[in-house]
Parts: C-alpha cells; sequence; structure tokens
C-alpha cells in the first residue's frame, strides 16, 4: 500500500504562497522600517516564490523590483524615474534595465468615430 507523501495539497501550497507574497511586498512598500539588507532579501524572495509557484506579481507592486537584475527599486539611489509625454520610464542603476509603463503619446491613435 504506497502512502501519499504529499501532505499539503498544490492549493495549499499556492495559498501559503500569496500569503508570504503579500508579505514581502509589504516589506518592500515600506523600505525605511527595515534594514536595506532584508529589502534586498526580500525582493530576491519574492521573485524567487513568484516564479516556483507560477504567480504574477501584482501590478500596483510591480515596479519595486527589477525584473533583470532583482535588487529593490524601492530604496532611493537605486532607480531613475523620467515621465515623458505620459510614459513613466525606470532604469535600474545597477544593471541599466529599461522599463517603460503606461502608453506614452496617443497621437498616432486616429478618431475612430469618424469611419
Amino acid at each position: 500500500m504506497a502512502r501519499n507523501r504529499r501532505r499539503t495539497s498544490r492549493q495549499q501550497r499556492g495559498a501559503s504562497a500569496k500569503v508570504a507574497q503579500q508579505h514581502l511586498i509589504e516589506i518592500l512598500s515600506s523600505p525605511l522600517d527595515h534594514h536595506h539588507e532584508v529589502v534586498d532579501s526580500a525582493a530576491v524572495h519574492l521573485m524567487k516564490i513568484s516564479r516556483r509557484h507560477r504567480l504574477s506579481i501584482p501590478s500596483e507592486s510591480r515596479h519595486l523590483v527589477c525584473r533583470k537584475c532583482w535588487i529593490a527599486h524601492s530604496i532611493a539611489g537605486r532607480v531613475r524615474v523620467r515621465i515623458k509625454a505620459g510614459q513613466r520610464t525606470t532604469t535600474c542603476l545597477k544593471c541599466g534595465s529599461i522599463r517603460r509603463h503606461g502608453g506614452g503619446p496617443k497621437f498616432h491613435r486616429s478618431n475612430r468615430g469618424d469611419v
């Protein structure tokens, strides 16, 4: 008689991963309350947990971590943010990765109501 060695189901592991993800996001959201090494560790663990359990990082906290080098962007001096024509450009100062958020200028769109 074979025993099932897996004690927790996939749903329970996913639920506990979401709880851990929210805890790490709270640490990244308030970096002044924690030591900078703790914040960096939280950024790495957030990326690892999200990939391991196939969880997407919530949209309101995607800008907190560099997706290339996994460093916390919530600490000042690690990221450069520019806003031009409605588009936010975030540059990681450690690896040089550039992320663009927002649609940017809407000049290329035509009036669809005229057709």
